[in-house]
């Protein structure tokens, strides 16, 4: 089976299973709010840590108004929370209790920010030789994300594959970046590359902001790749980060701009020759996902040869299960599939 020019769908299990410089990678959805604990304990709000300690302290403090108290909550799974605060902001018949639906809306806002420390911290701006062995072995035609972090992106630049001008990735036509002043903003050049692939952000970005009119978002908080940077220099956390909170049931995207690229991975899904499937769980309770692959197999007549990478071997089933019309390979790691493919050798996995 060749796997040349397949759709790569990324999910948080890629992003941990990363090699990138210094070693740390982006904590899972179980291990999330722990891991911001660890990360927070001790730092003082001066120097190089100012920015993220006012934003741990502002999200303890909504979280407080709206009832919650973060030692209640560590425990937590990162979608349990943020569940937890969107359906209470938004369902008048939860309003009983501590808390208005502006204070729970306020901590879920304040959650968002905190996500983007945590994975600019744990190795989330960085890229990934796995990823760009990957991309450069398979020349996508697509490449589908799940996540907020950046290791795909940098990983794509690294390589020259990145479609970065594109408006699918970049939003608006002005980026806001960063200057020892504050920001500037810029108009972002939109002539596309020869032979660079998109990239398909579909719960948002880390380096995506909500603009202030509407309902777009701009590239934010990083210098441009260009003469100076080869990667997306990332330096500030977006004020109003553009990305839908890692919520069960998510049956409507509400943002308008994402809700056309997921149109456009339907139909990346449909004509790609196969998938390569990382890290991606298929959870149940992410029903709009598991809506997007079966409607992108919706026309074949063939079964679709997919690739599902993930320790979890039950995953391979769980698509199988979900997709139908597919006839799945399983690989424990992104290693196994590069060894096999011929791309890594036996020294470089170790």
């Amino acid at each position: 089976m060749s796997i040349r020019h397949a759709v790569i769908v990324l999910g948080a299990g890629a992003s941990k299973g990363a090699r990138v410089s210094g070693g740390k990678t982006p904590p899972l959805d179980a291990d999330f709010l722990s891991a911001a604990a660890s990360y927070f304990r001790g730092k003082q709000a001066r120097g190089t840590h100012r920015e993220a300690v006012r934003a741990w302290t502002s999200f303890k403090s909504h979280l407080k108004s709206a009832g919650l108290d973060f030692k209640e909550v560590k425990g937590w799974r990162l979608e349990q929370l943020s569940t937890f605060l969107e359906a209470r902001s938004s369902l008048q018949g939860l309003q009983l209790g501590r808390g208005r639906p502006r204070e729970f809306k306020d901590a879920l806002d304040a959650l968002k920010v905190l996500v983007c420390h945590v994975l600019r911290a744990e190795g989330g701006t960085r890229p990934c030789e796995l990823h760009k062995r990957l991309f450069g072995h398979v020349r996508p035609s697509a490449v589908l994300s799940f996540n907020y972090d950046l290791i795909a992106d940098q990983s794509m630049l690294q390589s020259g594959l990145l479609d970065w001008r594109a408006e699918q990735y970049r939003g608006a036509t002005h980026a806001e970046v960063p200057t020892e002043k504050g920001a500037k903003y810029i108009r972002v050049p939109t002539r596309s590359g020869n032979g660079e692939i998109p990239l398909l952000k579909l719960h948002g970005s880390m380096n995506w902001e909500k603009l202030r009119r509407g309902d777009g978002y701009r590239l934010s908080g990083c210098h441009l790749p260009g003469n100076d940077h080869v990667l997306l220099d990332y330096q500030r956390i977006p004020e109003k980060p553009y990305i839908v909170p890692p919520v069960a049931a998510k049956i409507q995207i509400a943002q308008q701009a994402l809700r056309g690229r997921w149109r456009t991975a339907v139909h990346h899904l449909h004509d790609a020759p196969s998938w390569i499937i990382w890290g991606y769980s298929f959870p149940a309770t992410d029903t709009i996902s598991q809506v997007l692959f079966r409607t992108a197999l919706t026309r074949n007549r063939k079964s679709k040869p997919v690739l599902v990478v993930n320790p979890d071997a039950s995953v391979a089933g769980r698509v199988q299960a979900v997709c139908r019309k597919v006839k799945v390979r399983y690989y424990p790691s992104i290693e196994r599939l590069l060894l096999d493919e011929g791309v890594l050798d036996v020294r470089e996995d170790d």
